[in-house]
Parts: structure tokens; C-alpha cells; sequence
């Protein structure tokens, strides 16, 4: 017993000098862009939210949603090498949310694109190859 109690702290003690000698950080930074969380289950006026000059994507994820990681990282990429880009989140929850029913998300990950007007352009799987073919060619998701 005294042996697993002393390999438990010594556990601890390289572990903790590990988060420390990487700064405290527990995850890879995420690179810089345009990119804001605007909802969390609730409703959201996604024309309010659209960026004038730039090309809005708003990414309807949830963080139980495996894909949906996958994206946001390609998403942030975007948004970081393409100045003309303003990613904005919205955090379903679940399938039981307001924001689900107010936009009719069926799936996840979930894409809308509105253009530099303001006016949507695309949405669902029609806004994944939109923005796939209008930023780099890069492949989203």
C-alpha cells in the first residue's frame, strides 16, 4: 500500500512538472483569426452577427461531437490566414436547444456561409464545400 501511494505522488509531482515546464497549458494554442463563441443553446439572429467585409461562417458544433473538433480546427486555420474570414460558434447543447429548432440543424458538424454583404450564400453540407472550394481549395472536414 505504501508503494502505490508513492508511486501516486511521484506520478503527481512529474506531471505537475510537466504542465508547468509547458507553461500551464493543457492544450496546443489555437491560432489567432476572427472566431467568436456567439451562442450556447439559445436563440441567435445570425444576420446581426454577420460581419460586414468579411465572409461569416457560423459553425453550429457541440463538444460532444467529434467531427465538429475536427473542423474547428480547419475552421480556425481559415480564419487565421484569410483576413476576409469571421467564424462565429454556436454551441447546440443538445438536440433539445432553441437555437436547433429556430435554424433546423439535423446533423453536426452544421455550416451557414454568409458573404461579405451579409446576404447567406449557403448552408449544411452545400456551405462545407463552399467554403472548401472559396478558401485555398483546402478541404473542410
Amino acid at each position: 500500500m505504501l508503494l502505490v501511494v508513492i508511486l501516486l505522488v511521484a506520478g503527481g509531482a512529474l506531471g505537475f512538472a510537466s504542465w508547468r515546464a509547458l507553461g500551464g497549458a493543457t492544450e496546443p494554442a489555437l491560432p489567432p483569426g476572427d472566431v467568436l463563441h456567439i451562442s450556447k443553446g439559445d436563440e441567435v439572429d445570425l444576420v446581426a452577427h454577420a460581419v460586414a467585409g468579411k465572409y461569416t461562417i457560423y459553425d453550429f458544433y457541440a463538444d460532444w461531437c467529434p467531427p465538429c473538433r475536427v473542423i474547428d480546427v480547419q475552421l480556425r486555420e481559415i480564419a487565421s490566414r484569410h483576413d476576409n474570414v469571421a467564424v462565429r460558434k454556436i454551441d447546440i447543447i443538445d438536440w433539445t436547444t432553441p437555437v436547433v429548432r429556430q435554424h433546423g440543424v439535423m446533423s453536426l458538424p452544421h455550416l451557414v456561409l454568409y458573404g461579405p454583404d451579409g446576404q447567406e450564400l449557403a448552408s449544411g453540407d452545400e456551405a462545407l464545400v463552399m467554403v472548401s472550394d472559396l478558401f485555398d481549395g483546402h478541404q473542410v472536414f
